[in-house]
């Protein structure tokens, strides 16, 4: 091969890793915070691994948050889009007179939680008295998701048991005040479930299986950006899109991102894949039942909840017009 061919060469292999339409084209910064921690919220870790963000033309610096912080650095204009995060803490601020945010895309829409309880409570209604651990900030989702399969099932979250809240989104810190006997259940995402159960604790309800519409992970944006950027939001999502079909083509590269991201031995990542697997939809098409769950959910403390039209919460135009660009296959 002659050095003319291997010069294009070069040039070809260079334009399909940073996408042909972006070539020679200045990369669009963007900051984003990632809420959770579980296989469902670790999308971007794949994204990121594989250059997906380069690839359609972005520069993300990606920021470790919680749906609380998100609100608040989204309207200080800090951050342009929170990935692998819940609408409810968005939604509650935007009917408390924040300005509006969008759901523009959504993969995870069910709780993806098991609450893990110590031995002896055997079943719900022996949590009345009892003592639990959101693991997160009160207000973000598993603060939200508790509270609501609590109440689903006759216990009342503010009455009937003591909830306890961490700084940040740390399922851990559940396992800690477990074994500390400072707490005496939990809500946790696999593979805590896992680690909980291997330490002792006992399984007391799974959410996914009280088949409730629950909006868990996917992209949040402000309205206004959403207006201005859009382009931006687009080459966003297809980079998301990518990282999906990574993630249910490539099992085995993505336990070995997801291991680096969880930070958990790889049968525990392998055990929290395969559940989310099950839960994890291949096209991100944002639902309007999820978010009438969530409504419901914050009514209690967020009376404009109840008359809110979740129709307005979502815009689904960006996952329709990648389905006709032939992502998400």
């Amino acid at each position: 091969m002659n050095l003319t061919a291997r010069l294009i060469g070069s040039l070809v292999l260079a334009l399909s890793l940073m996408g042909v339409s972006h070539a020679g084209e200045a990369l669009r910064k963007m900051t984003v915070g990632q809420a959770g921690v579980n296989p469902g919220a670790g999308l971007f870790s794949i994204a990121v691994n594989q250059g997906f963000y380069k690839k359609h033309g972005l520069d993300v610096e990606i920021i470790k948050t919680n749906t609380t912080a998100a609100v608040q650095a989204m309207l200080a204009n800090k951050m342009q889009m929170a990935t692998g995060a819940g609408a409810a803490a968005f939604v509650t601020a935007q009917l408390e007179g924040a300005p509006g945010f969008t759901l523009v895309a959504s993969w995870v829409n069910v709780f993806p939680y098991k609450i893990m309880a110590q031995k002896g409570i055997r079943k719900v209604e022996d949590l009345k008295g009892k003592t639990g651990h959101v693991g997160a900030p009160f207000g973000t989702i598993p603060d939200t998701a508790l509270r609501f399969a609590l109440n689903r099932l006759k216990i009342d979250s503010e009455k009937d048991v003591k909830l306890v809240q961490h700084p940040n989104a740390d399922p851990a810190s559940i396992l800690a005040a477990m074994e500390k006997g400072e707490v005496q259940f939990g809500i946790l995402a696999p593979p805590f479930d896992l680690i909980a159960e291997r330490r002792g604790y006992e399984m007391l309800l799974a959410l996914p299986g009280l088949g409730i519409p629950w909006q868990q992970n996917g992209e949040i944006v402000p309205t206004s950006y959403l207006k201005s950027h859009r382009d931006n939001v687009v080459r966003f999502l297809r980079a998301t899109a990518d990282a999906s079909k990574f993630y249910f083509d490539q099992k085995e590269k993505t336990l070995d991102i997801m291991s680096e991201y969880l930070g958990r031995p790889r049968d525990e990542t392998e055990y929290a894949y395969n559940q989310f697997k099950r839960w994890t939809d291949k096209v991100h098409r944002p639902q309007v039942e999820t978010i009438k769950t969530t409504l419901e959910a914050i009514k209690k403390n967020t009376p404009k909840a109840a008359n809110a039209n979740a129709a307005s919460y979502i815009d689904t135009s960006i996952v329709d017009q990648l389905v006709k660009e032939g992502y998400y296959k």
